[in-house]
């Protein structure tokens, strides 16, 4: 099968991986793949040199001449489906197919987002041309589908994220860089470093339990770039200054994730379906993620992770505590999480469901 891939923005960001760890893993079986993004630095550092790319201008929904010189790539590569990351591309893919004059091929939109936004009348005809509409969690389909009615059931389907098996060549570690003993509980977060993530509502609830014995890091670019300033004043005045420490951004973040006793997942937005808690999850580990999005679809409070309300200090430093505590018993929850990710969200099974959504 020929797929041609399209990037959905200008950063690198948890669909662009989710997009490139998909092309690889089709490419491992047998598929050609072609990845189209807008042109950006971040995306070409990543792909140039290492698999087929191209840069398109993109400029909207309306951007006939992308359009264009998409059709003629689908005629080149004679490819068999486009896979659109965004509702702005579903258009132009469209488009594309009809210029092409080759109307076989399938365009299959994934929805990355939890949000209830309504498809534009004038677009409705060309989402129903899709092949298929691949939603990342129930909650997305639900939002979705609640405000765009006449879009046909049978093109919507879901299939949760997942990630592959991680690199088990051994890397830097976070407990030697930071100087931190195997004694002392080690609780990483991984993702970008902002508000909206909850990095603060973290601290905080941190700064609750500071009698206890930890240490935190926190993996992954600041946003704004001076955030992680602040955070760190935050610790100084919650009396954890010492045990709060930075790596900032990193392309083998889930090497890391080994090295934890307790992953934390604390976003106060709603999320689709996060992947934080899944590589602390695959990896075997204690994760306490919030539960104002997606994560009850994969994980069972107190059964193979900790559920915890977004925002909530006192809850969330109770969690930790318990997590911090009782070392045996976070032990089984990890192992809880692995088993549950291999059984139901492994990649192998992942790939298979998004190949089932391009026939």
């Amino acid at each position: 099968m020929k797929v041609v891939q399209i990037f959905p923005g200008r950063i690198w960001g948890g669909a662009e991986q989710y997009i490139l760890d998909l092309g690889k893993a089709l490419e491992k079986r047998g598929h050609e793949v072609v990845y189209l993004s807008r042109d950006s630095k971040a995306v070409k550092r990543r792909l140039e040199g290492n698999v087929s790319f191209m840069a398109l201008p993109f400029r909207g929904a309306l951007d006939i001449c992308s359009a264009i010189s998409l059709s003629r790539i689908v005629r080149k590569t004679m490819a068999e489906v486009i896979h659109v990351h965004d509702k702005t591309f579903v258009p132009l893919a469209i488009a594309a197919v009809w210029l092409s004059g080759r109307k076989e091929v399938k365009v299959v939109f994934t929805r990355h987002i939890a949000r209830a936004s309504r498809v534009n009348f004038v677009f409705r005809r060309m989402f129903k041309k899709l092949h298929s509409i691949i939603f990342v969690s129930d909650l997305s389909k639900r939002l979705w589908t609640s405000v765009n009615g006449w879009m046909p059931e049978g093109k919507c389907r879901v299939v949760h994220n997942s990630i592959p098996e991680t690199d088990k060549a051994e890397g830097e570690s976070l407990r030697e860089k930071y100087g931190i003993p195997k004694r002392i509980p080690l609780i990483v977060y991984s993702g970008r470093v902002r508000r909206s993530k909850g990095c603060a509502v973290l601290v905080k609830a941190l700064g609750r339990i500071r009698e206890l014995n930890f240490a935190l890091v926190f993996v992954g670019a600041c946003k704004p770039e001076g955030y992680s300033r602040k955070l760190w004043q935050l610790a100084e005045k919650s009396g954890i200054g010492d045990r709060v420490f930075f790596y900032g951004f990193s392309e083998n973040v889930r090497s890391f994730i080994r090295d934890a006793d307790i992953g934390v997942a604390p976003s106060i937005v709603r999320e689709a379906c996060p992947l934080s808690p899944m590589e602390f999850m695959q990896a075997g580990k204690c994760v306490i993620a919030t539960n104002n999005g997606a994560q009850p679809e994969y994980m069972a409070h107190r059964v193979n992770g900790l559920l915890v309300a977004p925002g909530d200090e006192s809850c969330l430093a109770d969690a930790l505590r318990e997590a911090i505590e009782r070392p045996q018993w976070r032990e089984r929850l990890g192992e809880s999480a692995k088993s549950y990710f291999e059984r139901s969200l492994s990649y192998d099974k992942f790939v298979n469901l998004i190949l089932d959504s391009y026939r």
